[in-house]
């Protein structure tokens, strides 16, 4: 739901690179080592385990690397078969059997069967894991072995979505005799294999020369941990990456250098100005509804330089997939409109209300932006920065704010506006219809028609204010090829990365 830190801002040369002329800084570059790739990533994760943590970092590194999935959604962003070689749903919705691949086995050598993959997924539904994507199981009522090959995954109710929650990092599989490690020394199926984990600076990964899917290209692959600005300007400037992730912001020097090329990723990162529906006078729509003429999302989507054109939505959904309903004019910035639906819910001017804020970048800037925008139309802004730990407690958990500016990271997390207990405080009866039949649906056809019809439903509603997708892009090397430029999962997968000519 949300990624921990600031966003990751970096300029174009160290003090090196701005007394060197740009031909002579690319002449000191090394020679790149054409069986390995050094990316420099955002965050330092708290483990290697993505099934016990929520924090984006993890499954960064490990997912479809390490650990694999019964599922995932692959480089075209297409949800396909992985450890299970295929799925079938009986006529009722409720028996998902999965077949899964033979002569699988972990990087020690220990098998995989339905066995583990019954051990994965009871302890992904233990109430006491820890698992982060718990909610998106809630429909399960059992998981049971079938034969070695053959899984059973029973419902209490149909549930459409849930092939895809399978593909999410929380969701991969893990075998009982190493799975207390995984957070230090994580043991996966996957196609690189663990070597080490420097703290404070790097995770190293090998192929695994035992895989029993494609092999990968790379023989070794080493994230850095570009943890301040003055370090990311050095190691760009020294040539010590091939590539850097989820960059949202980059000096305008730093672009003309031609060893580099900038590669989308599609992400669904949503910039939401997220309002207590519960609280008044939020609780009454045409309140709702004259915040979202209110903010003029153009603007705000400046906040990340002129290099990035993020893309405006109007729902709490990604424009890249196929199911998307385009809102984005459903209101449009007004604030004589604004005005008008304030009057006539007896808002009165000069009402005070409270903005409270992540410790982050968007925060601090956009807070800022989203605070003109309110006043511009008759409030009185408290603008309340929290560190993160206050954040999830107070905001998340205990639902105590008006108004936040927040990011949501996780793929298709529309079925959020469905819960009970979201901070949100949504409590509709007629999206919670939809969902159901979103649930229920048989074919792709009737599932996007009926993601659409929750789409539109949100946005009637005017539940937050939608402002844009996170412009995340990786700044790669330019030799390199094969990216997965459009799986929503956070995560960089490396399986078909390649240097030019370079051959398995």
């Amino acid at each position: 739901m949300r990624r921990l830190s600031d966003l990751f801002h970096f300029a174009c040369f160290s003090v090196i690179g701005r007394l060197m002329p740009p031909f002579l800084l690319l002449c000191s570059l090394p020679l790149q080592a054409s069986e390995h790739i050094r990316l420099g990533i955002q965050l330092e994760p708290p483990t290697l385990d993505p099934t016990v943590t929520a924090a984006a970092s993890a499954g960064e590194i490990t997912w479809c690397n390490l650990f694999e999935g019964l599922t995932l959604v692959d480089g075209e962003g297409l949800l396909r078969p992985r450890l299970a070689r295929k799925w079938h749903l009986s006529e009722d919705g409720l028996t998902y059997t999965f077949e899964l691949h033979k002569g699988v086995t972990f990087h020690d050598g220990s098998r995989f069967d339905a066995h583990v993959a019954a051990f994965s997924l009871n302890r992904l539904l233990d109430k006491n894991s820890g698992n982060p994507q718990q909610q998106w199981f809630e429909q399960v009522d059992s998981v049971t072995v079938q034969s070695d090959e053959h899984l059973i995954i029973t419902l209490k109710r149909p549930d459409a979505m849930l092939p895809f929650a399978l593909s999410l990092p929380a969701a991969v599989m893990v075998h009982p005799n190493t799975v207390a490690n995984n957070s230090e020394h994580p043991v996966g199926t996957g196609p690189f294999r663990f070597d080490r984990w420097e703290k404070g600076h790097s995770v190293t990964l090998k192929r695994n020369i035992d895989y029993w899917g494609k092999p990968p290209y790379l023989h070794q692959a080493q994230f850095l941990f570009m943890q301040t600005t003055v370090g990311t300007e050095n190691i760009l400037a020294e040539g010590l990456v091939d590539g850097l992730l989820s960059v949202t912001r980059v000096g305008n020097r730093f672009m003309i250098r031609p060893d580099y090329r900038m590669s989308a990723r599609k992400l669904q990162s949503k910039m939401i100005l997220a309002i207590n529906n519960a609280r008044p006078p939020f609780n009454d729509l045409r309140v709702r509804r004259a915040l979202s003429h209110a903010i003029d999302r153009n603007r705000v989507s400046k906040l990340y330089g002129a290099q990035f054109e993020p893309e405006l939505i109007g729902t709490h959904f990604p424009p890249s997939h196929p199911a998307y309903v385009d809102l984005v004019d459903r209101y449009p910035f007004d604030r004589l409109l604004a005005r008008q639906l304030l009057s006539a819910a007896e808002v009165p001017e000069g009402q005070t209300l409270t903005l409270t804020i992540p410790p982050t970048d968007y925060g601090r800037y956009g807070g800022l932006m989203i605070a003109d925008d309110l006043e511009a139309v008759g409030f009185r802004v408290k603008l309340e920065q929290v560190d993160w730990s206050t954040w999830m407690e107070r905001v998340f958990r205990q639902k105590d704010y008006e108004l936040t500016l927040i990011m949501h990271v996780e793929p298709m997390d529309l079925n959020i506006y469905a819960r009970d207990d979201y901070y949100f405080n949504y409590d509709n009866a007629a999206f919670k219809a939809i969902w159901e039949r979103v649930l229920n649906a048989r074919t792709e056809d009737e599932l996007h028609r009926l993601l659409g019809e929750a789409q539109r439903r949100i946005t009637e509603d005017a539940v937050n204010v939608y402002l844009f997708m996170r412009p995340e892009q990786n700044l790669m090397h330019r030799d390199l090829e094969g990216m997965w430029e459009k799986s929503p999962i956070p995560s960089f997968v490396l399986e078909d990365i390649r240097w030019k000519d370079q051959k398995r």
